[in-house]
C-alpha cells in the first residue's frame, strides 16, 4: 500500500520503499485509511472491494492479503474466514506489526514478511489471495501477477484485485523497462488491453473486471491523465460459487436496514 500524500509545489517527492519501516509510518497511514472506511460510497472503490470480499469469501477457506498495509479490510477477514485461516503479507515489518497491534485475534505466525515477488508459501495454498492497491506502484507487476497466480488454489481458487486502468495505453510514472528501480515506489495506470492480456498469459481461468468504479485524474511522474479505479477477479479452474457482485440498489437496501460496516 502507498501513502497517500497531498500535492507539493515543486517536483513531488519519489517515495522509497525503505520509508515504510520508517517509525510511525503504519500507524499514520493506518489513521488515514481508517478514517475513510465511513465513506460508505457506491463510488468509492475501497468500500466495494469491501463488499465483494464480504460477499465472496467463504468461511471453509484460507485467505491470504498480499500487500495489506495496516490492513483496511482485515475486519471482513476476520468476519467471513476468522483468524486461523487469516494470512497477511507485506514487505514492511512495521505494516504488519500495526496489523497486529489493531488486531489482536490474528495469528501471530500467520503475518509474514516477504516481497511480492517470491513468498514462501506451496503452490496452491490459498482459495482467495487478495492483493489491492500495489500493481500499479511496483516495476515488475506482470512477475508479481505470476506470483499470486502461482498461489492460488488451481481448483476453484480466487484472486481479487484492485488496480487503476486507463482508456489508452498504460501511463503513469513508468519504470526504465530494462532496468527498473526496485527501491520506489510508482504511480501507474495500465492500459485495459495490455492488463488484460498479462491476465489471459497467466493461464487457464476465467476473468471478470467491475469497471469504472471510480474516474479521478491523476499526475504522477508526467502529464495528468484520468484512471478508473477498477477491481478484477481472476478464478482459477471451474468456480465453487458464483461471484456475488452486487447492485446500486442493494447497496442502497443494506445502507437503510443495516448498522454494520462494510
Amino acid at each position: 500500500m502507498v501513502h497517500e500524500r497531498p500535492p507539493a509545489d515543486g517536483p513531488e517527492e519519489i517515495l522509497q520503499v525503505e520509508q515504510w519501516e520508517q517509525p510511525n509510518v503504519a500507524r499514520t497511514l493506518g489513521e488515514t485509511w481508517e478514517g475513510r472506511r465511513i465513506r460508505r460510497r457506491w463510488s468509492n472503490e475501497r468500500y466495494r472491494m469491501s463488499l465483494l470480499l464480504r460477499k465472496n469469501l467463504g468461511a471453509e477457506e484460507d485467505l491470504v492479503d498480499v500487500g495489506c498495509g495496516p490492513g483496511f479490510y482485515v475486519p471482513v477477514y476476520l468476519d467471513t474466514a476468522g483468524p486461523a485461516r487469516t494470512f497477511l503479507v507485506d514487505q514492511s515489518s512495521q505494516m504488519l506489526a500495526h496489523c497486529r497491534s489493531q488486531y489482536p485475534a490474528l495469528k501471530a505466525g500467520n503475518l509474514v514478511q516477504s516481497p511480492i515477488y517470491a513468498m514462501p508459501f506451496p503452490a496452491g495454498r490459498f482459495d482467495a489471495v487478495i492483493n489491492c492497491d500495489v500493481l500499479m506502484h511496483i516495476p515488475r507487476y506482470r512477475e508479481a501477477l505470476k506470483e499470486l497466480f502461482r498461489i492460488c488454489n488451481p481448483s476453484g481458487g480466487r484472486i481479487f484485485l484492485r488496480v487503476n486502468l486507463t482508456d489508452g495505453e498504460t501511463y503513469g510514472d513508468l519504470p526504465d523497462p530494462k532496468s527498473p528501480d526496485p527501491d520506489k515506489i510508482y504511480w501507474i495506470a495500465y492500459g485495459r488491453k495490455e492488463f488484460r492480456q498479462s491476465l489471459d498469459d497467466l493461464g487457464p481461468s476465467s476473468i471478470e473486471i467491475i469497471d469504472r468504479i471510480c474516474r479521478k485524474p491523476l499526475k504522477r511522474g508526467g502529464d495528468a491523465f484520468v484512471a478508473d479505479a477498477a477491481i478484477v477477479v481472476v478464478t482459477r479452474g471451474a468456480p465453487r460459487r458464483s461471484l456475488k457482485k452486487g447492485s446500486r440498489l442493494g447497496h442502497l437496501v443494506g445502507k437503510t436496514f443495516t448498522l454494520g460496516r462494510p
